[in-house]
């Protein structure tokens, strides 16, 4: 495990340092209002589903579009997996696979360095979970499981705040609530890397 972190820290550094280089003609000060209209970003994070009980991995693609100097739209997809859930025999198992339509509000404008915004949409997101429903010890040791998958429509309530490093390469970070009327379905943080198209 750690010497895939690692490996996973040296690329994304590598990828940083050669956006940097390609970006080297812009001053590290922009002081000119940004034109791109479109970025792409990836970010990974973790999420508490349910009750708060299951801690997930989380991920997810972003793709934005800015309306103006002060609303973006975006679409983005994104997957998360449990880990360490449960305690010895009793283990529980999420997965949950997303797709999100959003709109975003950024009060000090969204063509500057740092941007905060607020938003909310829609999330069509599906869950698989399999848990432990029963342990018999007699007259055999015998474990029962239970696998469930559902879909759910859920609303979404989202804080962000994104800092353009260069003129193209972004750094954020993000809060995120995704539920239905019924209860919190992944309550959860990101951190987010992307690039200016």
């Amino acid at each position: 495990m750690k010497k895939t972190v690692l490996i996973l820290v040296i690329a994304f550094i590598s990828t940083i340092n050669l956006l940097a280089q390609q970006d080297s003609t812009v001053s590290p000060i922009v002081k000119k209002d940004y034109s791109n209209k479109f970025d792409l970003k990836i970010g990974s994070g973790f999420g508490f589903m349910g009750w708060g009980d299951v801690t997930v991995v989380c991920f997810e693609n972003e793709f934005n579009y800015k309306i103006n100097k002060y609303l973006t739209a975006a679409i983005s997809f994104g997957f998360g997996r449990s880990i360490g859930n449960g305690s010895g025999e009793w283990k529980v198992h999420n997965d949950y696979l997303s797709g999100s339509i959003n709109a975003f509000v950024s009060p000090f404008r969204n063509n500057r360095r740092n941007n905060f915004r607020v938003g909310g949409g829609y999330t069509y997101i599906n869950e698989a979970s399999s848990y432990v429903s029963g342990i018999w010890y007699y007259p055999e040791y015998d474990i029962r499981y239970t696998m469930a998958n559902q879909s759910s429509h859920c609303f979404n309530v989202i804080i962000e705040d994104e800092f353009k490093i260069t003129k193209r390469l972004i750094i954020g970070a993000k809060l995120f609530l995704t539920g239905n009327i019924d209860s919190a379905v992944i309550l959860g943080g990101l951190i987010k890397f992307g690039v200016a198209l």
